[in-house]
C-alpha cells in the first residue's frame, strides 16, 4: 500500500512538472498586470493595500484557471473511473492532486514575487511576509478552487450553476489578508492561525465534496 501511495505521488509529480508550462504563462500574465496596473496609478499615492489587494485578486482567478485546467484534463469520464478502481478512495487522489498544484503554484510565486513586489512598488523588506501570508492563503484557495472546477466541469451540467455558491468562501481570505496588512509591520502572529484553521477547514470537507461532484462524471 505504501508502494502504491509513493506511485501515486511519483506520477501526480511528474503531472505537475508536465502543467508547470502553463503555471509559468499564468504568472507572466500576472507580471504583465501588474505592471498596468502600476502604470495606471504612477502618479497617485495609494500606499499597499491597493496593489496587495490587486495582488490577491489576480492570484484568486490564475488559481481558479489553474486548478480547472488540471481538473479538466486529469479528472475526465475515463480517467475518473480508473480513479475509483485504484487502491486509494477519490478523497486522497483530490488531496494530492491539490497538494501538488499548490507546490506548483507556490513555487512560482516565490520565483516571482520580488519582481512582482518591485513592479507594485511595495518595499521588498516586507518580501517575506507577504509570502508566507500568500502561501497560507494559497492552501485554502487551491482546495476551494477544485470543489469549483470538479463541479464545473461535471457531466451534469445543471450542477454548473451551483459552483457559484462556493465563491464566498474566498471572501474570510481576502478580508482577513487585508486585515493583516492594516497592522504594522504585520505584527500579527496569532491572526495567521486563521488561515490554518481556515484550511483545516476546507482540508475537512473539500475532498469529500469534490469527489462526490467528480463521480457525477460517470452518472
Amino acid at each position: 500500500m505504501i508502494k502504491n501511495f509513493f506511485k501515486l505521488i511519483s506520477s501526480e509529480f511528474q503531472l505537475m512538472l508536465k502543467g508547470s508550462v502553463f503555471s509559468f504563462v499564468l504568472y507572466c500574465l500576472l507580471i504583465i498586470s501588474c505592471a498596468i496596473f502600476s502604470l495606471s496609478l504612477k502618479y497617485e499615492s495609494i500606499g499597499m493595500h491597493a496593489p496587495l489587494s490587486f495582488l490577491y485578486v489576480m492570484i484568486f482567478f490564475i488559481s481558479l484557471f489553474k486548478v480547472e485546467k488540471i481538473y479538466s484534463m486529469d479528472f475526465d469520464e475515463a480517467k475518473v473511473h480508473q480513479y475509483i478502481l485504484s487502491p486509494f478512495s477519490l478523497e486522497i487522489i483530490v488531496f494530492v492532486k491539490n497538494m501538488m498544484i499548490y507546490f506548483n503554484m507556490i513555487i512560482f510565486f516565490f520565483i516571482f514575487s520580488p519582481l512582482i513586489l518591485i513592479i507594485l512598488n511595495i518595499d521588498l523588506s516586507y518580501l517575506f511576509k507577504i509570502n508566507i501570508l500568500l502561501s497560507l492563503s494559497l492552501l485554502s484557495i487551491i482546495f476551494i478552487a477544485s470543489m469549483t472546477a470538479s463541479i464545473t466541469i461535471s457531466k451534469n451540467n445543471r450542477l454548473s450553476i451551483t459552483s457559484i455558491l462556493t465563491l464566498p468562501l474566498f471572501v474570510p481570505i481576502l478580508i482577513f489578508s487585508m486585515a493583516i496588512t492594516d497592522l504594522i509591520d504585520f505584527n500579527a502572529g496569532k491572526m495567521y492561525l486563521f488561515f490554518v484553521a481556515y484550511f483545516l477547514l476546507n482540508l475537512a470537507f473539500s475532498p469529500l465534496l469534490t469527489s462526490f461532484a467528480l463521480k457525477k462524471l460517470s452518472v
